[in-house]
């Protein structure tokens, strides 16, 4: 932990030096480039009574715009300086506890989904908010996606953790990634809006009637312009050209409006989207995943920026000024029409998956950086044979001072525990850090624990079921119907890792117990793994009807002098202790005369 805090420290000094130095060099610059304004508009006024000092008019204006140039270059590096300082401080919080400036993922909350709400997935103090390092729209709903579902086949799981344990060891590529990121400020819309422009059909480009007219009229209409100020008689011919590029453009502005609304303003979003993709594709690598993901960023730089300037150049018809003169002479909505159809016509395949190279680069960079954070985590073993197995397994977001592990085995032959304990004692806490670690595993990241072997398997919970104004539907009949789907999926022959926390709870003691030897006995006669968490004790009579199946283990209380204590380690056998009448007598609710 000392190393990693002096390693965030470190370079947060590094970076803040940085940023001095480039304030010092964007003051400089905006003094020197007010003084050649002010030579500027010197030599213009003294220009009309010495016009030799004109001539110097041109050499000060390229200097000024160059100089205007060198400070937006510097300001964006402040940026870029500042973002990566700010990524060392939100690492230094998260390293002791607090990840808080890290987005939630609430949007993602789902509490009907098989397992995410049970085991504290999405929202404040969340599974996603621990890894989430993505600012994109698209990474964020990546990651999302990554945590909800398992991926179709084992060597997918393989190729992440290839992946992730190389870019655990590239930490300027990860920051540089995220640094570039969170100066992406996209709207709801623009992946979408993107997407419907791509699809939409060219109606300029190839087709050689507006080639020919993009090619002739507006070289035709400026060459009148210029020649009516020397030869008398041809101005009405300038303006009846520049007439016949406003009819032109006339029969095709609603298409031309509709065209500009979905590509408007994206240009400062592509350029960013291409420097992220600059850093992708320069970047050597050695894990297949990667430098597939280089491959596919190659020269895709180069081409998205072209495009951000064919859309800042569109843009420019947003300027009314701009507008009539261009429109009159240069056809100029339909010149960019053409251009950028031809790009599209050229790269609309590709756009969409050099998009989401980035998103997939994101959310790898987001894991390495969870890795990087956590050396002693282990990368698990994925298996097809059903065998799950941790040796000091604890929950990821809880505090390594305050992290109990605990050791598990389940496998075809012994496949259902049992756990039994007081209340608070850590039997769901156990639930949630099996649960948490399995979706890690498999999407292909390290996990909290010495050794762990993860079987390629779906992951089902039952603890914190919700009730349903709208659906009109009782907590009660809300667990039943969650039930009711895991036994279906079993009964399709689906391999599922199923977690129960206090089944049934909705119901009297007894039908409680009833429903719940029968649910077990279930169970056993289909391929899953199943821990069931209860305080009912009759549960344990089932490890001698199922010996060997069914396991009973325990998570005890401590009760001395007066004092409640857990050590929230996992025992075998049947929990001894309860500690319900003992805390309501602790806390006055009954009288001390009643004992447990």
């Amino acid at each position: 932990m000392t190393h990693l805090q002096d390693f965030y420290k470190n370079r947060k000094t590094l970076f803040t030096a940085a940023i001095s130095v480039v304030k010092i060099k964007i003051n400089i610059i905006s003094n020197i480039r007010l003084a050649v304004a002010l030579i500027f508009l010197a030599f213009l006024y003294f220009g009309f009574s010495n016009y030799t000092l004109f001539y110097a008019l041109p050499g000060i204006l390229l200097v000024f715009i160059l100089l205007v140039r060198w400070h937006a270059a510097l300001f964006d590096k402040k940026v870029h300086l500042e973002n990566l300082e700010q990524i060392q401080l939100d690492e230094l919080q998260a390293i002791n506890g607090d990840y808080s400036n890290n987005n939630s993922g609430s949007e993602f909350i789902n509490t009907h989904h098989p397992y995410t709400h049970d085991l504290d997935i999405f929202g404040e103090g969340s599974l996603f908010q621990y890894l989430n390092r993505s600012s994109t729209r698209g990474g964020k709903n990546l990651l999302a996606e990554r945590l909800s579902f398992r991926p179709a086949t084992t060597e997918e799981i393989k190729a992440r953790q290839d992946a992730i344990k190389e870019l655990v060891t590239k930490y300027e590529f990860r920051q540089e990634i995220q640094a570039l990121s969170m100066q992406i400020d996209e709207e709801a819309d623009t992946q979408r809006q993107l997407q419907r422009w791509l699809d939409q059909p060219s109606f300029i480009y190839g087709r050689l009637l507006y080639k020919f007219i993009l090619n002739i009229f507006p070289p035709l209409t400026l060459a009148l312009v210029v020649t009516s100020f020397f030869v008398g008689g041809l101005t009405i011919f300038a303006v009846l050209a520049a007439g016949i590029q406003w009819i032109i453009l006339g029969f095709h502005l609603r298409q031309v409006n509709e065209f500009h609304q979905y590509i408007s303003r994206k240009k400062n979003i592509l350029e960013k989207y291409a420097r992220i993709l600059f850093f992708i594709r320069k970047e050597n690598y050695s894990s297949p995943l990667m430098q597939r993901l280089g491959g596919q960023a190659h020269e895709a730089d180069l081409k998205v920026r072209k495009l951000a300037s064919l859309l800042s150049a569109f843009d420019a018809r947003l300027n009314s000024m701009t507008n009539l003169v261009v429109n009159s002479l240069l056809l100029y909505d339909l010149q960019c029409v053409y251009r950028l159809e031809k790009w599209k016509a050229e790269n609309a395949s590709q756009l969409t998956g050099w998009i989401n190279t980035i998103h997939e680069s994101e959310v790898l960079c987001g894991f390495g950086t969870y890795g990087f954070n956590h050396p002693h985590f282990a990368f698990p073993e994925i298996n097809q044979d059903r065998q799950l197995s941790a040796k000091a397994m604890g929950h990821p977001l809880l505090e390594e001072k305050e992290r109990v592990a605990n050791d598990i085995h389940l496998d075809p032959g012994q496949s259902i525990m049992i756990i039994t304990g007081a209340n608070m004692a850590g039997k769901s806490t156990f639930l949630r850090s099996l649960g948490v670690n399995v979706v890690l595993a498999l999407s292909g990241a390290p996990v909290c624990a010495k050794e762990f072997y993860c079987p390629f398997i779906d992951v089902r919970s039952g603890m914190r079921t919700a009730d349903s104004l709208k659906e009109h539907q009782s907590y009660f009949y809300a667990e039943l119907d969650r039930l009711k789907s895991i036994m279906d999926e079993l009964r399709d022959g689906k391999h599922l890792l199923i977690l129960l926390d206090e089944i049934l709870k909705g119901t009297n003691s007894t039908d409680k117990q009833t429903g719940s030897v029968a649910l077990v006995k279930q169970l056993v006669e289909h391929p899953c793994l199943v821990l069931i968490a209860t305080h009912d004790l009759a549960l344990g009579d089932l490890e001698n009807v199922y010996s060997g199946r069914v396991l009973n283990y325990s998570f005890e209380a401590n009760i001395e002098n007066e004092q409640l204590s857990f050590d929230y380690k996992l025992k075998r056998g049947l929990a001894q202790k309860m500690n319900a009448t003992f805390l309501m007598r602790k806390m006055g609710i009954i009288g001390s005369g009643i004992k447990e």
